[in-house]
């Protein structure tokens, strides 16, 4: 018995991070799904890029952050002449750190991705001048390290603040999803012979 408490015990998130990495991973699956082969063909790779650039957008608007993230991908639909998504819907300010910390979680963590994406969109024939500016800064601009550091300050047993670093990282994930079903809505998957 004593054994399987000391399991329990273990298995139990023990930081802020973990417990949001396990409250928020049905919604994560889904967003991944969306390029569970990764970006292998160069509609993938649009999808990708349209989907991505509407939520960083929305996403700085919520966290109240200058135009970064957004900025780049508007360079590389411009370089691939890609058209926008337009918003869809009207994005606001979070007022709660709280809340707009998940949020960040959810970008920021993102760049972790973006360093296996990177190679796919190299592969595709793109670098940081040739329409893969976003993936290039993206995986290497250290935001992700900054979000841990204000995660682990994070008391996982303040159930409060925990409900709202959720509230923050399940609201992003949802847009994320929206923005990249609407990606995929804007450039349908087509025959993979001929998308060569």
């Amino acid at each position: 018995m004593n054994a399987n408490v000391s399991q329990l015990r273990a298995a139990r998130p023990v930081d802020a991070r973990q417990i949001l990495r396990r409250d928020t991973a049905d919604l994560h699956a889904r967003v991944d799904a969306f390029f569970a082969d990764g970006l292998r063909t160069a509609s993938d790779y649009a999808r990708y890029l349209v989907g991505m650039h509407r939520f960083a957008a929305d996403h700085e608007i919520a966290i109240g952050a200058l135009p970064r993230q957004s900025f780049w991908l508007a360079r590389d639909l411009q370089t691939l002449g890609l058209a926008p998504l337009p918003p869809g819907g009207i994005c606001t300010p979070v007022a709660n750190a709280d809340e707009r910390l998940g949020w960040e979680y959810v970008m920021a963590g993102s760049s972790m991705g973006a360093r296996h994406l990177v190679r796919h969109a190299r592969a595709l024939g793109h670098d940081e001048d040739t329409g893969a500016r976003f993936l290039a800064r993206h995986a290497v601009d250290g935001e992700w390290d900054r979000v841990l550091e204000r995660l682990a300050a994070c008391p996982p047993d303040d159930a409060p603040l925990m409900a709202r670093l959720q509230r923050g990282a399940r609201d992003a994930f949802v847009l994320v999803r929206s923005c990249f079903e609407r990606s995929f809505e804007a450039h349908p998957v087509f025959d993979p012979e001929s998308d060569a």
